[in-house]
């Protein structure tokens, strides 16, 4: 089974896009942070939500929302991108080696992929700066990534 699972700052609120980029764009757009999980999983979803809840989000600053519809509205794309397989992940070693060391969970995690994901929002039209976006963010070296449009 698959679960997905997005982290968001309760207090966290768009910001200048401008500052993800080497040089600024015209456009006047903003962006927000957040991390997405996917969690392919056997055993309890409810236990596996407890886990995640308890391990990636503070229960005073974040959210977690579990769900394939994005946790943001209103956004003129997003960007998604995050480590390729292979590639070193201190996080997602770090998650896989707590659920390994808690004993008796009544579920056991088979695949973990994270992502940051990136709510761009401005003008219509703004989707059309995607790529400067993924060419700023993005080190096609390590990284894997996709751009989603409204």
């Amino acid at each position: 089974m698959r679960l997905q699972a997005e982290v968001i700052g309760r207090f966290d609120h768009a910001g200048d896009a401008n500052a993800l980029l080497y040089t600024p764009l015209a456009a006047q757009l903003t962006a927000r942070h957040t991390r997405r999980y996917t969690v392919d999983y056997t055993g309890d979803e409810a236990a596996l939500v407890a886990f995640l809840t308890k391990v990636l989000a503070d229960p005073v600053s974040h959210e977690l929302r579990t769900g394939d519809a994005p946790a943001l509205d209103g956004y003129a794309f997003f960007l998604d991108y995050g480590m390729k397989a292979g590639a070193l992940d201190h996080e997602k070693e770090t998650i896989l080696a707590h659920h390994h060391s808690t004993p008796g969970a009544a579920f056991a995690i088979t695949s973990l992929k994270i992502n940051h994901r990136v709510y761009l929002f401005g003008e219509s039209g703004a989707a059309v700066h995607a790529d400067r976006f993924v060419k700023d963010i993005v080190n096609p070296v390590i990284h894997t990534w996709q751009v989603t449009a409204a």
